[in-house]
C-alpha cells in the first residue's frame, strides 16, 4: 500500500479532527481498502510533526466508528465491512443480510447471556421502565369505568388506522403544552413507540433511505429496522450529542435517515442542548435528511432548564416524533403515537392499517381518559420519584465506587451510563454482580456491534432509595474484583461493523 496521509488545510478544525478525516477520505476514495495496514500512530505522529496522543485521538474515534479494527502485535486495518465506497451506495445486498444476521446472533447470544436467572432478592438496577409502584391503586379501574360509562358503542368496533379522535385530541394538545404544535390529522397512533419505529422502517425501505442510528441506544431501534432489511450505520455519542461531523461526513452521497434520542437518551440519560439541535436540524436542511425524534422521555426532565423541541426545528415533510405515554405511567397499556406532516402521515397509514388495522379502541380511550385529567399532577409525582432516586444512585455511586469509574448525572428519565476504565468488561460484571444479588445491563447490550465493552446502564427507577444504595455497593464491590484482576486479555470493544 502506498498511501500517504496529507492534511487539508483547516485551521478551524482541530488537528486530530483533520487527521480523522484524511484516513476517512482515504477508505471512501478507495485509496485504502478493506484489509490495508494503516500506518502506525508513530509512524503518522513523526510524519507530521506532531504528537502522538494526537493521532491516537483520531484512530480511536475512527475505531469508534467501525472503519478501522486494531489487532494487537500486529497493528491497525481498515475494517473489512465499513463504509461504502465513493458514491455513497450502499454494500451488496447480500452483504447486508450476512452481517445483519451476525448483528442478529450477536444480540441474541447477549439477550440469553442476560436472562440468566436472578436468585431472590437480586436488586434491579438494569430497569429501562417505570416501577408499577408509581401507579395509584385503583387507577386502572377508575378510567375504565370512566370510559365504558361514556357511549360505550364507540369501542366496539375498529377505530380505524390513524386511532380514535379523542386520543389524538388529547395528545395534540400535551405536545401543544410542550412547545410543539400539530393538529390531530398529523399524528398515528400506535401499539407503543416501538410500532411507530417498525411503521417509520417500512417506510425508510419503500423511499430508499439510508439509515443512521445514535449509539449507544435502545437496541430495539436498530432491530426494528433490520427487520426491515436496512443496513445500520451507528453514530456514536459525544460531549452530548451525537456527532454531528461524524454523521454529516457518514451520509455524503445518501439519502439519510437518522434516529435520535435527544431527550434523555437510553441508556446514558443525556440530553442535546439547544446548540446541539439547531446543528442537526442545520444537516437536516442542508440536504435531502429525514431526522426522527424520539422525544418518549421528553415529559421526564426533573431538574434543569428544558431545550427547545427538536421536531418543529426540522424541516417539513422530512421529519418524525415518537412519543409514548407508557414511559411516564405503564408499560402494558401500550399507548404510543407517531408525528409527522400531512403527506407523509397519508403514506404512513395504509402501513398501520397492514400491521393491525389500528390499535385497540378501549385503550385509547383510557389514554385518552388519563391526558385529559389527572395526568399532569401524575407526572408531577413521577418527576419527584425518579429524582429522588437519581440522587441516592449519585451519592451511592460516590461514596462506594473504586476511583477511575465515572457517570453521567441526567436531568430526568431513569437511567444512567457508568464506565469503568478500559479493558474492564460489563459483562463480567453483570455476572459477577447476579452472584452478588444486583442486576445492570451491560454497555454492549446497547450497541449492535457490541462496543462500550466497559460501560453499562444503570436503572435506578425501580425499588427505594436503600435499596439503590444496596445494590450499588454491592455493585462496587464487583468493580473492585475486577480491578484487582486487571484488564481483560482482550481489550477489543466489540465487532466492529459499519454497514
Amino acid at each position: 500500500m502506498s498511501w500517504t496521509l496529507k492534511l487539508k488545510q483547516d485551521g478551524a478544525a482541530p488537528l486530530y479532527r483533520r487527521i480523522e478525516q484524511a484516513i476517512r477520505t482515504g477508505v471512501t476514495e478507495g485509496k485504502l481498502k478493506p484489509g490495508d495496514r494503516v500506518p502506525s500512530v508513530v509512524d503518522i505522529a513523526e510524519d507530521l510533526g506532531v504528537n502522538k496522543l494526537t493521532v491516537l485521538k483520531a484512530f480511536q474515534r475512527l475505531e469508534k466508528a467501525g472503519l478501522l479494527r486494531s489487532e494487537v502485535g500486529r497493528g491497525t486495518f481498515v475494517a473489512s465491512d465499513n463504509a461504502s465506497p465513493a458514491g455513497g451506495s450502499d454494500p451488496r445486498p447480500e452483504v447486508v443480510r450476512s452481517i445483519r444476521r451476525l448483528r442478529e446472533g450477536y444480540s441474541r447470544g447477549l439477550r440469553e447471556l442476560l436472562s440468566v436467572e436472578r436468585r431472590p432478592g437480586t436488586i434491579n438496577l438494569s430497569g429501562g421502565v417505570p416501577s408499577p409502584d408509581t401507579i395509584p391503586d385503583g387507577l386502572l379501574e377508575r378510567l375504565s369505568q370512566e370510559v365504558v360509562r361514556k357511549d360505550p358503542r364507540r369501542l366496539y368496533e375498529y377505530g380505524g388506522p390513524a386511532g380514535l379522535v379523542e386520543l389524538r385530541e388529547a395528545i395534540a394538545a400535551l405536545l401543544e403544552r410542550r412547545g410543539t404544535t400539530v393538529s390531530p390529522d398529523e399524528i398515528i397512533v400506535t401499539n407503543g413507540s416501538q410500532q411507530a419505529i417498525s411503521l417509520i422502517a417500512a417506510w425508510a425501505r419503500e423511499d430508499g433511505r439510508t439509515i443512521f442510528c445514535e449509539t449507544p441506544t435502545y437496541t430495539g431501534i436498530p432491530g426494528s429496522f433490520m427487520l426491515f432489511g436496512h443496513g445500520i450505520h451507528s453514530i456514536p455519542w459525544e460531549r452530548g450529542a451525537p456527532d454531528l461531523e461524524l454523521l454529516r461526513s457518514a451520509s455524503a452521497g445518501r439519502r439519510p435517515l437518522f434516529y435520535v434520542c435527544p431527550d434523555f437518551n437510553n441508556p446514558t440519560g443525556q440530553a442535546m442542548d439547544a446548540a446541539a439541535r439547531r446543528g442537526l436540524a442545520d444537516w437536516a436542511r442542508a440536504g435531502d435528511a429525514v431526522v426522527v425524534d424520539d422525544s418518549i422521555f421528553r415529559e421526564m426532565r426533573f431538574e434543569g432548564d428544558e431545550p427547545p423541541g427538536l421536531y418543529p426545528m426540522l424541516p417539513a415533510g422530512r421529519r418524525f416524533l415518537v412519543g409514548s405515554i407508557s414511559k411516564s405511567f405503564m408499560t402494558g397499556l401500550r399507548a404510543g403515537f407517531l408525528v409527522a406532516d400531512r403527506a407523509l402521515v397519508a403514506e404512513l397509514l395504509p402501513y398501520k392499517r397492514y400491521m393491525d388495522l389500528g390499535s385497540p379502541a378501549i385503550v385509547q380511550a383510557i389514554a385518552a381518559a388519563f391526558l385529559r385529567g389527572g395526568y399532569a399532577k401524575h407526572l408531577d409525582k413521577m418527576r419527584t420519584y425518579y429524582r429522588t432516586r437519581r440522587d441516592a444512585a449519585i451519592k451511592a455511586l460516590e461514596e462506594f465506587m473504586p476511583e477511575g469509574v465515572t457517570w453521567t448525572r441526567p436531568q430526568g428519565g431513569f437511567q444512567m451510563w457508568v464506565t469503568m476504565p478500559r479493558g474492564m468488561s460489563s459483562v463480567q460484571l453483570f455476572l459477577q454482580g447476579i452472584e452478588r444479588g444486583v442486576s445492570i445491563f451491560p454497555g454492549p447490550a446497547h450497541d449492535i456491534d457490541g462496543r462500550f465493552l466497559n460501560s453499562f446502564r444503570l436503572g435506578y427507577g425501580d425499588g427505594t432509595p436503600e435499596q439503590i444504595r444496596t445494590g450499588v455497593k454491592r455493585l462496587a464491590g464487583a468493580v473492585e474484583s475486577l480491578l484487582a484482576r486487571g484488564p481483560e486479555e482482550t481489550t477489543a470493544s466489540g465487532l466492529g461493523i459499519l454497514v
